[in-house]
């Protein structure tokens, strides 16, 4: 039986699989059926009636079962009395599709009739004019005139705050419920509800607060009339006098494309781009409304020397020169070694590319690193061998593959991924395994749950191997072929056993082993780890064996992810911004370079200079401040005085990231580029040209001349990014990929001819890959006092987020968060003081009552205002037994 369907669409044959929808059938032969409540990314409702076609299907003829045939031997045609929804209809064979009957016609007409009764008639001023599908189908398919008397018009509240950053102006609505639909089934955030019916039916949110979703911007895009708009854009532009430049991301390693809207030189809006590999049409709130920093009036705009003790602004040449002579004094003087540098995660792959060409050609010092802060606290070499494969798509896996994930709560450390792994499980049929400390947001999602202890998540990883090869599961064509060591590696696994593992981790034998049963079995795997899995070498050679023993490596769909924590954590690697490795993960061929960790000692003598681009270890710890406050010379690059930049003895403006062009790559190893979309402000200049003059000044022939210069040479240098050319970056999708017209998606931006590309892994060369195992740290003891674990939330006191007004409100203060068993044996409630205490640090925080928490585990996250988690469990830890007493 086929799994193709013919039908005909107005006397155009077409031919769909089956189950294909008619509003998507007609988009293949170009005919676009006009609809409001339907998208493609959600369940179809049939709510608008917007797309009511006429129908007809062959006859059949009972005694044949064959279609009956008339005087021309042509399928006789029966049609539906009434006409049906295009967007619920799935296709049949012979069907014959009539759009643009004259039927058709008129149910579109009377349609909109009908919805416009109360529409208010003020499109000069409402946000959605000249981008409001509602608007340009009234021109095409509605009537001139209307027969409904103006005085029994619905009236509503204008600008009702549904959310501190959705308006609602419940007049324009038209209740297509694609708003409450889009919370439902894509962000799993059910804070909307349709309340009262017929002419009364309104938009509400029970939530408290209300809106609370990190993904509200969405409904703003999807909805098809300006009824849900945006404080951050209200009243800001008409959307044809904006500039829409390609943008990337750069608040997290998903790499979501964006399209900045621009007028008069300022960013107006973030939307999202459609890119169905990265993050199909959404981003998340921070992305769109956490774009301020690259127009706020704290950006430094001119070099910054200090004299006397005080800051003083300097010419570009005056800042180079004295950068330049000090660098070769202290080299002179202390040899090469007495130099280091530490390069930010946000930074470009030319930035950081040519960060640490300066200082192993130019300097002579492999003292780099970009690994501080939360860069520390989760590193990766696994995506160089048992990455992710090369067209791996989250958006198209489902049925038949399982995904694990291990210490991540996506929604708060990568809320795109959360949505595509979420959709992957509710909407396609994936087998979805969460492992954690802690419940999360993905446990409603998930169909099989593991709680470890804190601490014993490698233990948890090497048990699921034990049990994947004691149940005899893994691939032995794969492993023979594509492996080496694998006698070894079951030698070492008893230890790791189940039952053994059980008695460490708190997780049951018999989960471990249906876990890994899931995964072995699966035809696809995928392994998501992140920051709450702790930073255990243990833990990711463990995992790395797990994707090969399974053969769930080297093709798309399969592998290891993890889940870095900034916009180019991934390029930072790529580019051998580490002590111990050259750009493309090629080993060191001399001596090896201190770490940030090494280099921030304060008890090191040895460094005397240093070079800090675009991080702020000085925010994470006070031990950090000492170390580079006892420096002979510092020098930082950044967009602000940060508190590093304040130690600083010269102070380099850099561009913000709309500012110039460049590259990331995100987690999938995806390299992507963005384009500049508004002037720099002042003096401020590129990473890569900064590091070019002062390489300049140092005596080295660099005649880089823009970014895609740079990148050139990186294709020449790396061999992971050969086909990493600008022009290959930028290429033309194919039209498959791309949405037919913006009615259907509710936003004006479609694809624009770019969705980056990934660079292969050693599991999809013919590489025989070692399968090594490396010991876990011992476990923690299991003890009765409170564990706190500082996890990543979404809003944190990042600078950059901090310089965004509008979501001021969002950004989580600190506090600690207690189970009710633990508060109520503590006698605490909400807002109580205490003090939490562990290895001779103390700080004090108010008590948030948490749900969700299991007694025994208290949440201080990492990065707030004052980094009290951070002197806790120190700036690249993860958990630390403490002690709480009320103040």
């Amino acid at each position: 039986m086929t799994d193709q369907v013919t039908l005909t669409i107005d006397g155009v044959e077409v031919t769909v699989p089956k189950g294909t929808l008619i509003v998507e059938a007609a988009k293949k032969i170009g005919q676009e059926i006009p609809v409001f409540c339907y998208h493609g990314k959600m369940d179809p409702v049939g709510m608008c009636r917007m797309c009511l076609v006429e129908v007809g299907t062959p006859v059949i003829d009972r005694e044949t079962g064959r279609p009956r045939l008339d005087e021309h031997d042509q399928p006789v045609i029966r049609f539906s009395p009434k006409p049906m929804t295009a967007c619920t209809t799935p296709v049949s064979e012979g069907m014959v599709v009539k759009v643009n009957s004259a039927a058709a016609l008129d149910d579109r007409k009377a349609v909109l009739e009908f919805l416009l009764t109360s529409h208010p008639l003020d499109c000069p001023v409402c946000d959605k004019g000249g981008e409001c599908p509602l608007q340009d189908l009234t021109v095409r398919h509605g009537p001139g005139l209307s027969r409904f008397d103006y005085e029994d018009k619905q009236h509503f509240p204008k600008q009702y705050p549904l959310g501190d950053l959705i308006v609602l102006d419940m007049e324009r609505c038209i209740i297509c419920a694609r708003c409450v639909r889009f919370q439902d089934e894509i962000a799993h955030d059910a804070v909307l509800a349709l309340e009262e019916r017929g002419r009364y039916a309104h938009i509400v949110s029970y939530s408290d607060p209300p809106f609370d979703s990190h993904y509200s911007g969405n409904t703003t895009d999807i909805c098809p009339v300006g009824a849900l708009t945006t404080r951050d854009f209200r009243f800001e532009a008409r959307p044809w006098e904006l500039a829409n430049v390609p943008g990337i991301c750069n608040h997290c390693g998903v790499g979501c494309n964006t399209v900045l809207g621009t007028r008069t030189g300022q960013i107006k809006r973030v939307m999202p781009r459609q890119n169905e590999v990265v993050n199909e049409v959404w981003i998340c709130d921070k992305g769109r409304f956490g774009h301020h920093f690259n127009g706020s009036p704290n950006r430094l705009t001119a070099p910054l020397l200090r004299r006397n003790g005080e800051w003083v602004e300097t010419t570009w040449p005056e800042a180079i020169d004295l950068v330049a002579e000090k660098f070769a004094a202290i080299k002179a003087g202390n040899g090469p070694g007495a130099l280091g540098g530490i390069a930010g995660a946000r930074l470009s792959n030319e930035d950081l590319y040519l960060f640490q060409k300066f200082f192993r050609q130019v300097i002579g010092s492999s003292n780099i690193d970009h690994r501080v802060g939360l860069s520390a606290a989760l590193e990766d070499e696994t995506a160089f061998s048992v990455g992710v494969g090369v067209g791996t798509d989250l958006g198209r896996v489902g049925k038949g593959t399982t995904i694990l994930v291990i210490g991540s709560n996506l929604d708060q450390e990568a809320p795109i991924l959360y949505l595509r792994v979420a959709g992957a499980a509710v909407r396609r049929g994936a087998h979805l395994i969460n492992a954690g400390g802690r419940r999360t947001k993905l446990d409603a999602q998930a169909q099989t749950v593991l709680r470890y202890r804190y601490g014993t998540a490698a233990y948890l990883a090497l048990g699921l191997l034990a049990s994947v090869v004691q149940q005899n599961l893994l691939d032995r064509e794969f492993v023979n072929a594509r492996t080496s060591g694998f006698a070894e590696l079951e030698k070492a696994l008893p230890d790791y056993s189940p039952n053994k593992v059980a008695e460490v981790t708190g997780v049951a034998a018999a989960d471990i082993a249906a876990a890994a049963k899931a995964f072995a079995e699966a035809d696809n795997g995928l392994i998501l780890f992140g920051l709450e899995a702790g930073n255990d070498p243990a833990l990711r050679s463990a995992l790395a064996a797990l994707a090969l023993v399974t053969g769930h490596a080297g093709k798309p769909d399969n592998g290891v992810m993890p889940v870095l924590p900034h916009a180019n954590s991934r390029g930072a690697a790529d580019m051998g911004v580490v002590p111990h490795r050259l750009p493309g993960y090629a080993p060191m061929g001399g001596e090896v370079g201190l770490s940030a960790q090494k280099m921030l000692l304060v008890e090191s003598p040895k460094i005397k200079a240093m070079l800090i681009a675009g991080v702020d270890p000085a925010a994470d710890g006070e031990s950090y401040r000492q170390a580079l406050r006892q420096l002979d010379f510092l020098v930082v690059q950044d967009l602000f005085l940060t508190e590093t930049a304040q130690l600083a003895d010269v102070v380099l403006p850099a561009c913000g990231v709309a500012e110039r062009d460049g590259t990331f790559t995100n987690l999938e190893r995806r390299v992507q580029t963005f384009d500049p979309a508004v002037p720099a402000p002042g003096q401020a200049r590129p990473d890569w040209l900064i590091l070019t003059a002062l390489a300049g000044q140092m005596g080295a022939n660099w005649n880089y001349a823009s970014a895609d210069g740079v990148m050139a040479e990186i294709t020449r240098q790396v061999p992971l990014y050969a086909e990493m050319k600008f022009e290959n970056l930028i290429a033309p999708v194919s039209l498959a990929r791309k949405t037919a017209h913006y009615i259907y998606e509710g936003m004006s931006f479609t694809a624009d001819v770019r969705e980056g590309l990934q660079w292969p892994t050693l599991a999809e060369g013919k590489t025989k890959l070692p399968l090594t195992l490396a010991t876990p740290a011992d476990p923690p003891p299991v003890e009765n006092g409170l564990t706190v674990v500082s996890p990543r939330v979404l809003y944190d006191a990042g600078r950059l987020l901090a310089e965004s007004e509008v979501v001021k409100a969002h950004l989580v203060q600190p506090e600690l968060s207690l189970s009710r068993p633990d508060a109520a044996r503590l006698g605490l409630t909400d807002g109580d003081l205490v003090t939490v205490s562990t290895n001779e640090v103390t700080v004090e925080v108010p008590v948030r009552v948490n749900r969700m928490l299991v007694e025994g585990i208290a949440l201080l996250p990492r990065n707030l205002v004052g980094r009290p988690a951070e002197k806790l469990v120190g700036p690249d830890g993860l958990y630390a037994t403490v002690k709480v007493e009320k103040s």
